[in-house]
């Protein structure tokens, strides 16, 4: 059995905040981004070292420009602070984050204080040529992957992820894709990569999706495009 769906564009990871800390004198934030060997809502099992070379090459101890970033919602324009510890250990992807001095920070510290925020999630993308599927277990393995962000979130909503149910034999336009779009993004700083893979993500979503208002008009209008989006055929 070969597993028929593709996933492409930055993928999320949530998990429970439920064993996070925090030290209101350093304004220090610890717990987990990632759990590893347990099957997620998305069918993935990550495996130890799937983020060793992210951490390796833009963890908080590497030289890179473009560090792994920590965001208040998957949200690159609203950074919270900056992870100082990033590590894998035998339960999976261990953080501490110094949370900045400002509106956002604090309200973040109050709402993880209360109870109102619980989840910290992951932005990252695959790197397929270490993903294998799993029959028995019927879930991706995962590898390794390019790890871009660990967020404070609220919700588990991914609206990001799209999900190509591509079936048939031989070519899959799925892989030529994501090899596309791989090569087109070598080299390019870390930051454009994510903001390129969410882009191209909401650009097929749309794509895909028919707008819940053309039923009413395809009648009328069936041979003239309603958007953009209705010249993309995925």
């Amino acid at each position: 059995m070969i597993r028929d769906i593709k996933k492409l564009g930055i993928q999320h990871l949530q998990v429970s905040a439920k064993d996070y800390a925090y030290d209101g004198e350093s304004r220090t934030i610890s717990g987990y981004g990632a759990i590893f060997n347990n099957v997620d809502r998305d069918g993935d099992v990550l495996v130890p070292g799937c983020f060793a070379k992210s951490i390796a090459e833009r963890g908080p101890e590497s030289d890179a420009n473009g560090k792994i970033l920590f965001l208040w919602q998957h949200d690159t324009d609203e950074p919270l602070g900056r992870i100082t510890v990033l590590r894998e250990d035998e339960k999976g992807l261990y953080f501490e984050a110094v949370i900045d001095e400002i509106e956002l920070g604090d309200r973040c510290i109050k709402q993880l204080e209360s109870g109102t925020l619980n989840q910290f999630s992951i932005g990252f993308s695959y790197v397929w040529d270490a993903v294998r599927y799993d029959d028995i277990r019927d879930a991706y393995i995962v590898g390794e992957v390019k790890l871009y962000e660990i967020s404070v979130v609220s919700i588990a909503a991914n609206p990001e992820t799209e999900y190509l149910g591509l079936k048939g034999e031989g070519h899959d336009p799925v892989d030529d894709l994501n090899a596309e779009l791989a090569a087109f993004m070598k080299g390019m700083p870390i930051e454009r990569q994510q903001k390129l893979q969410s882009i191209m993500a909401k650009a097929i979503s749309l794509a895909s999706s028919k707008p819940a208002k053309e039923s009413l008009v395809e009648d009328k209008q069936a041979d003239t495009p309603k958007s953009i989006f209705d010249c993309f055929k995925i």
